[in-house]
């Protein structure tokens, strides 16, 4: 599968796509976006292109696209022919593959939640896609448009911050001036190889800061970024392989809240789970508590041990993102796969956190036609009100849809689009904060 920046292009040498009789009558509202094997991409004016909600194909409606935003990428998607309906036959009946062409997706910038899934026809032998968050992409007069929503505008992850020509040098003068701190090696790899934004932070000395711990998980998350079975796409990210020393951690976490707003966050996806390595974590923050009164003190985590979660927690943690794909523990369990744990343990790590004033957020991996659902929205809604749960940052799960239904059971209650799942959110957990991004609540 190849990327490209945001544009297009359009040409003579482009594939012949059969047109319906009377092509050119009709009005396409929003156009089927296709693309070839060297990487080009257009519209296909006398096709009206299709989007997908679960299993669902279907038109995309008005209040689910924006114009593509800055800094987002195409892909397109081998094996994979995009669906669409010839103009005069608008909605009606299955929609038909655009032969000769590839589907195309978006892969959204930080801050933007899907509402469609692209739309194919999967062919015979099509390899499986590798961990993005596929985003269905249309086309209207000409201009690239997809299916989203802005859910958080913070300029602190504006892409062109990042990956900038004076990382290396910044990366060079930390790792001098700590040579031979093994979790600085790690965060460079991150930040060089993986493109991790909050390993770069840490170079230049900003805001989120990562701090990876745990080598180990308890957890068989479908979508893991960093371990995979050998039958599946391959990891984006290669896992910790060390438990860093006491020292290590309080070494780079002095480096890095000395600055303005700062986050110095343990349980990043180059690791597994935290919780795992709750008593070096205690006497890290103890240790950083001692030296220093700056910064957030965070932790990201999938909150399966309670009590380990109240060990840390009690050693002075500021604020926790617990990762959560559903409020119903069967649709939990069916993507978390628990190990050692229930769903149960999970919402008692919140109700231990909420009752010692941490500042809990939800990490929501969204997947449209399953959050948006009615029964999954409602259930949000009561653990939401019961837990005082203090915010919910919408994720876009990146995973290939196949390979998640195939674990996942489609709900059977009315599915009410994403656009109204976050009206519904506001009104019934007015409470509750909505967003992308962890926000700093110590100075």
């Amino acid at each position: 599968m190849a990327r490209r920046d945001q544009g297009r292009t359009r040409g003579s040498a482009r594939p012949a796509i059969p047109g319906p009789a009377g092509r050119g009558e009709g009005k396409v509202r929003w156009a089927a976006a296709c693309a070839d094997a060297s990487g080009r991409f257009w519209d296909e004016p006398g096709w009206e292109g299709a989007g997908r909600s679960a299993h669902l194909v279907r038109l995309p409606r008005e209040e689910e696209l924006v114009r593509l935003p800055t800094s987002s990428v195409l892909h397109y998607l081998p094996g994979r022919t995009p669906l669409g309906w010839p103009v005069r036959r608008t909605g009606q009946g299955s929609p038909q593959g655009l032969r000769g062409t590839l589907a195309v997706a978006v892969q959204l910038p930080s801050g933007w939640t899907r509402t469609l899934l692209p739309a194919w026809q999967r062919e015979p032998g099509a390899p499986d896609l590798p961990f993005f968050g596929y985003t269905a992409a249309f086309f209207r007069q000409g201009e690239l448009w997809c299916a989203a929503v802005q859910t958080e505008d913070n300029p602190r992850w504006n892409p062109e911050l990042y990956a900038t020509r004076d990382l290396p040098r910044r990366i060079r003068a930390l790792r001098r001036k700590h040579p031979a701190n093994r979790l600085l090696g790690q965060l460079e790899v991150c930040a060089r190889e993986y493109g991790c934004y909050n390993a770069q932070n840490v170079f230049y000395g900003r805001w989120e800061g990562a701090a990876p711990v745990s080598p180990s998980c308890n957890a068989c998350c479908q979508g893991c970024i960093s371990s995979q079975p050998e039958e599946a796409p391959p990891s984006p990210q290669m896992r910790l392989a060390f438990v860093p020393t006491l020292e290590e951690i309080v070494e780079v976490g002095l480096e890095h809240l000395n600055h303005p707003e700062a986050l110095y966050s343990f349980g990043q996806g180059c690791e597994g789970e935290p919780l795992l390595q709750a008593p070096l974590l205690a006497r890290a923050i103890r240790a950083l508590r001692e030296r220093t009164p700056k910064g957030t003190l965070h932790l990201n985590t999938n909150g399966s041990l309670p009590q380990a979660a109240r060990e840390v927690i009690q050693a002075g943690l500021d604020s926790m993102r617990i990762s959560l794909n559903s409020a119903i523990s069967d649709h939990y369990r069916a993507y978390y796969q628990p190990r050692t744990y229930d769903f149960e343990d999970v919402l008692e790590t919140i109700r231990i956190a909420r009752g010692h004033g941490v500042w809990v957020s939800l990490n929501l991996l969204m997947v449209p036609g399953v959050n948006d659902a009615q029964d999954e929205v409602e259930a949000l809604i009561r653990l939401l009100n019961d837990l005082d749960v203090n915010m919910v940052q919408m994720r876009n799960l990146n995973m290939d849809p196949d390979l998640f239904f195939q674990g996942i059971p489609a709900s059977q209650a009315p599915i009410l689009g994403v656009p109204e799942m976050l009206r519904r959110l506001r009104a019934g957990a007015p409470r509750t904060r909505l967003g992308s991004h962890n926000p700093a609540v110590r100075s």
